[in-house]
């Protein structure tokens, strides 16, 4: 039985900038639900106002993460696929 391989889902291979890319993603979000929950126990509204700003930026790394993840997605897919656009079968 014939079955296609998918360049985009690669199955257990991720190169080291993926994996870097991955870790920043998932340390950035860590960083991000403290910053929620600073924000939620403060009542100073200058330390309110400093959690929002972080609150922010966090969120402003966090997309910068995602679209760079998906941008080397798509730069290994086209590699993958370098043939033309045909597909391979195995």
């Amino acid at each position: 039985m014939l079955r296609r391989i998918s360049p985009i889902h690669k199955q257990g291979r991720t190169t080291r900038e993926q994996q870097e890319l991955m870790q920043a993603l998932q340390e950035a979000q860590t960083a991000l639900q403290g910053a929620y929950l600073s924000f939620d126990a403060l009542t100073d509204p200058e330390l309110v106002e400093s959690c929002i700003f972080e609150i922010r930026a966090l969120q402003a790394r966090i997309n910068y993460l995602l679209r760079a993840m998906k941008e080397r997605e798509q730069q290994d897919a086209a590699a993958a696929a370098g043939g033309g656009g045909r597909r391979r079968w195995v």
